[in-house]
């Protein structure tokens, strides 16, 4: 049942493997798991990659990406992302910053990009002005 709706609200298909985080259910999935190599929907950022067992690939250790909605979030915003995640529609890099094991690198130094909201996407702002969203 969650993977049918998960696959309705991400728009991709049901072969794509993702995985629901504790809590997240079909009205409310803010984070998720999904595959490495799968694709990032729409509005989605990568904020870090982690190891599961067995997720993707039975028996075997998988890096799976950990991503977040970023619809729910205001402008001014800022939110912490993995340097390969898509910059989602409205938001900016605004600085980069170290991290020590972030984003798959365990043990190691690794970095992130720091992102700023600084407008609704436009299917968003279209929907809150009472207008159609345009495709």
């Amino acid at each position: 049942m969650k993977g049918i709706c998960a696959s309705k609200m991400l728009g991709i298909p049901l072969t794509a493997c993702f995985v629901f985080l504790a809590g997240a259910t079909c009205g409310k999935a803010e984070m998720q798991e999904i595959c490495l190599g799968s694709p990032v929907p729409k509005h989605w950022a990568v904020v870090d990659i982690v190891t599961r067992i067995g997720q993707c690939t039975p028996g075997e250790l998988d890096e799976m990406l950990k991503i977040q909605s970023t619809l729910p979030l205001t402008v001014g915003t800022t939110l912490k992302v993995c340097p390969n995640s898509p910059i989602p529609e409205g938001w900016t890099v605004i600085k980069k910053e170290e991290c020590a094991g972030c984003c798959g690198a365990a043990g190691q130094m690794s970095h992130r990009n720091v992102l700023k909201k600084i407008a609704e996407p436009e299917a968003k702002a279209a929907e809150t002005q009472g207008a159609p969203a345009t495709r």
